[in-house]
């Protein structure tokens, strides 16, 4: 079993976000995404086990090609909208490794590009653009409220129209609330 320290320092690793990226929307073999990363496949076997031994990629395909078998890669499970969404009860007591890792990994990628900004903005006085932002508030709140106004953030998320698709970028909002008071339980 991966340790969450393990895991973290695993998906701080550019190269393996990079792998992880690659095959989120098509699955790949070795040499395709070594040539989409300007990589040589070689190098890219180790962190492919890893990636595999932790679940953050799995293996989609097998094809025999001559004496060989080719193996295509996914991420596409960690990008799962209903998991990513809303995964609570059962379903995310199923799902806890997958759930938690993905959470980790999203949320390493945001403060990634967070402190790549803010080293940026040090050294050039005038940079304006930022590519993540940390927010935080605390309220009080019932549980039930708590619920409602986590699913109407996902509401107000989703409902967004683009007016004008050449201007907009993709953006990942990633919601964490929890309770503050630890003793209650």
């Amino acid at each position: 079993m991966t340790s969450n320290y393990d895991l973290m320092k695993l998906i701080s690793d550019p190269k393996i976000e990079a792998i992880l990226y690659s095959v989120k929307s098509k699955d790949k073999t070795v040499k395709e995404i070594a040539a989409e990363l300007n990589d040589k496949p070689s190098r890219l076997y180790y962190p492919i086990q890893k990636l595999l031994t932790t679940e953050l990629i799995k293996i989609s395909e097998e094809k025999q090609i001559g004496n060989l078998i080719e193996k295509y890669y996914t991420s596409r499970h960690l990008f799962n909208e209903e998991e990513v969404m809303k995964l609570e009860g059962e379903m995310a007591i199923k799902n806890a490794a997958s759930l938690l890792t993905h959470a980790l990994w999203t949320f390493n990628k945001g403060l990634n590009l967070l402190k790549s900004d803010l080293e940026k903005t040090e050294f050039n006085k005038d940079q304006d653009y930022s590519r993540a932002m940390y927010g935080e508030m605390t309220v009080s709140l019932t549980n039930s409220e708590w619920v409602k106004v986590n699913e109407e953030i996902r509401k107000l998320i989703r409902s967004r129209s683009k007016e004008d698709l050449s201007e907009t970028k993709e953006y990942t909002f990633s919601l964490l609330t929890y309770e503050n008071d630890q003793e209650s339980h």
